[in-house]
């Protein structure tokens, strides 16, 4: 698969996968790919973590089914949310940007068949969602997404070595590009190797659920958590997505106000 096809097939996988284990040489090529990601100053700030084994699995499953049931009884975290749910095919197409609600939230049985008015109407008021959230409503997302980190054949929690700083007033910003390179390069060779990824955000959200993290894995105190992936074989990519047109966000010489 060359670059650009691994680009545009590359989807967040939500589903389940096989159940067999990487490969270790395909294991490798993500290495590989990670290992040559650009860096300024070639400072090469990342560390990898892979979990394997069931107890390592079982534990941030927890810890993140735990962090979704508080996401649900969160109004700001609801409202955040909302503003990149979209309720319909049609919308999400129309829009180029966000998410399917349906594919990030299994609504609870009373609104599944509600009028798309009530549902829009409870979007642009998210925080109404949270009365669900305390009557449990979380539980059942939480419990499905818990599933697939216990179940996914491989995890790997990517951290930045802090101590390793490019020179400049920059330095930051610098780190977490190199960062954001690593992913891709992690994400586009997944695809070619039908290797699906999903980001694993809720346990990251709060600072005493990365500090669970932390002591769960003996990451070092220099090292602050960026993401934690689930990945397994897949059969075929998830699917659609949407993007802007171009003329949204491209601009020549200068960049035109809208």
């Amino acid at each position: 698969m060359n670059v650009f096809d691994a680009m545009t097939q590359r989807r967040s996988h939500r589903g389940a996968f096989q159940e067999r284990p990487i490969a270790s040489d395909d294991l490798e090529k993500l290495i590989e790919a990670a290992r040559w990601a650009p860096s300024p100053f070639n400072v090469q700030p990342w560390e990898l973590t892979f979990i394997q084994e069931a107890d390592g699995k079982a534990a941030l499953a927890d810890i993140t089914e735990r962090a979704i049931v508080e996401q649900f009884k969160d109004p700001k975290f609801l409202d955040d949310n909302s503003r990149w749910m979209r309720l319909t095919e049609a919308e999400w197409q129309e829009r180029g940007d966000g998410v399917l609600l349906t594919d990030h939230v299994t609504l609870p049985k009373p609104l599944q068949d509600a009028p798309e008015k009530l549902l829009q109407g409870l979007l642009k008021n998210a925080k109404s969602f949270t009365l669900f959230g305390h009557l449990g409503a979380g539980k059942i997302p939480a419990k499905e997404i818990a599933t697939q980190v216990r179940e996914a054949p491989l995890l790997m929690l990517v951290t930045m070595n802090c101590k390793r700083y490019p020179p400049g007033e920059g330095g930051t910003r610098w780190m977490w590009l190199s960062m954001g390179m690593l992913i891709q390069n992690v994400l586009l060779a997944a695809t070619a190797i039908k290797i699906g990824v999903q980001f694993v955000s809720a346990p990251l959200e709060r600072a005493a659920d990365r500090e669970q993290i932390r002591q769960l894995l003996n990451v070092p105190t220099a090292h602050e958590i960026i993401t934690l992936l689930r990945m397994g074989y897949v059969e075929e990519n998830d699917g659609n997505s949407v993007r802007l047109n171009a003329t949204e966000f491209v601009h020549f010489e200068k960049t035109e106000k809208k």
